[in-house]
């Protein structure tokens, strides 16, 4: 039966368009037979039997709707969901079976709903209306928190995302995570969204980049739709931000969106924001901001450990269908350590060679197709990109390191230095020690034993940074400054 009136002509066209992008078949199925649209002044309004229906059709026809009212209506429309059993004669409509691949309804096709002049029955109050913006959201949604491997760089940050997606607004409000690119803050931000989802599935959330809120503003401000984007951006239970530091030197937006937070908040619902630098460390930000940012929890991610490495490792390649031994997966973690993505990258380019050559995954095929990993590991490094790396890592001028201070970071620093411009650039003790500030040949001995005796108990190494004290093991820390020394030249 049709899934609209005759009285609306627009509608009917609207209904012909979305039927002409999905298929007659799977119009007939997904929504002749399975809903009632509303064609209203604020947006198109879909009636279905069940949450099943709504999800589907959300999930695989979003865009062939918002497609139909382009070239129907001449504009987009806000697509929301009311599960109305009432409207469907039997009650709620059976879930369609998959069979390969295709959606076969095995129930008996539903009734014409009511007489449209009988008066409508509300939404049930547990399923909130949905905007095209939080399906299009869902659809995003590639990483799954299951799949985001946890390691002691990360423990906090997993920690709290998982309490916040069960608790939303209950603790941790905001949750703000920071991390260097490629160390899954990303995963980890959609993968609360998901299991978000999967714990509160009648609250509404989105997932949008930086970028996009802005965007979205701007466009919403041109078009006098202020009041449309604020209603639909401030009813959310959970509002999750990847890149928020592209909101930096935007003033209107960063106004926008402090009056967003503000509303979110006080209705005791969530938002969680992903950035690449500490709320403080974020330039032209409005203290406003990051003074609410800062009042909730701020947790960092790190560049994995080795063991996690490898963790990442064996996960990336089970996903990929590919075995690789401990000794291939050592191999490429020891020379990979800055971010997760250059081991997935790692990983495609050996699953590439064993498909397009058949060699086996082992030692000598890893050499051939990531030997460029290999010649950077033994490849001199200049004085200048050593010491240009370390004062970046640790937050220190290049001045402070050349001069006499002993404060606990800056000696850390320099003694890193001395440490590594001895083993990469290959220098004597003299030469180093007129680069690190004509200082005494014995004083740059004194500092590399002191470091190389580090590494070799792997003892943990303590420093100030500009947003409180960080400890690092030796091994891993000077593997990885030295692998961005060598990214930096």
């Amino acid at each position: 039966m049709s899934c609209i009136t005759a009285q609306d002509p627009q509608l009917a066209r609207l209904a012909k368009a979305i039927a002409q992008r999905v298929g007659q078949q799977r119009f007939s199925v997904w929504f002749n037979n399975s809903t009632k649209l509303d064609l209203r002044q604020d947006g198109l309004e879909i009636a279905v039997p069940n949450d099943f229906i709504s999800e589907w059709i959300g999930k695989n026809f979003a865009r062939p709707i918002q497609e139909a009212a382009n070239e129907v209506l001449g504009c987009s429309l806000d697509v929301r969901f009311s599960v109305v059993p009432q409207l469907f004669d039997g009650g709620a409509a059976s879930s369609p079976v998959m069979v390969e691949g295709t959606a076969v309804d095995r129930s008996p096709s539903p009734r014409a709903p009511v007489a449209v002049e009988q008066p409508r029955p509300a939404a049930p109050p547990h399923r909130p209306a949905e905007s095209a913006a939080a399906a299009a959201a869902r659809m995003r949604i590639r990483h799954d928190i299951d799949t985001f491997v946890v390691g002691p760089s990360n423990q906090l940050a997993y920690n709290t995302a998982l309490y916040v997606s069960e608790f939303p607004g209950a603790q941790y409000n905001p949750l703000f995570i920071h991390g260097g690119c490629g160390l899954g803050k990303t995963h980890l931000l959609q993968g609360l969204c998901r299991r978000f989802q999967q714990h509160h599935p009648a609250k509404r959330w989105t997932y949008m980049t930086g970028e996009e809120f802005t965007n979205e503003f701007i466009t919403a401000m041109r078009a006098n739709k202020l009041d449309h984007f604020r209603r639909k951006m401030r009813e959310l239970d959970l509002l999750a931000i990847d890149d928020v530091h592209f909101l930096s030197g935007k003033k209107a937006t960063q106004e926008e969106f402090l009056h967003t937070f503000n509303a979110i908040e006080a209705m005791g619902r969530q938002v969680v924001m992903a950035s690449d630098a500490h709320p403080k460390m974020i330039e032209e930000f409005g203290e406003s901001l990051v003074n609410r940012f800062v009042s909730g929890m701020v947790v960092r991610i790190d560049p994995p450990n080795f063991l996690t490495r490898c963790e990442i490792l064996r996960n990336v390649s089970a996903r990929a269908g590919l075995v690789l031994g401990d000794d291939v997966i050592c191999w490429i973690a020891r020379r990979v350590a800055q971010n997760v993505r250059e081991l997935e990258g790692a990983i495609t380019r050996i699953t590439a060679t064993v498909h397009l050559t058949g060699h086996p995954p082992d030692i000598a095929m890893a050499t051939n197709a990531l030997g460029d990993l290999d010649r950077q590991h033994v490849a001199p490094v200049k004085t200048d990109s050593i010491i240009l790396a370390i004062c970046e890592y640790f937050g220190v001028d290049q001045r402070d390191l050349m001069s006499g201070r002993r404060q606990r970071t800056i000696s850390l620093a320099r003694s890193i230095a001395m440490f590594l411009v001895r083993k990469t650039a290959k220098l004597s003790f003299p030469e180093i020690g007129q680069k690190m500030g004509k200082r005494n040949h014995s004083t740059v001995i004194s500092a590399c034993r002191r470091i190389e005796r580090a590494v070799q108990r792997n003892e943990p190494l303590v420093w100030t940074s500009s947003v409180g004290e960080r400890q690092e093991e030796a091994a891993e820390l000077l593997q990885r400054l030295e692998e961005h020394s060598r990214t930096a030249r």
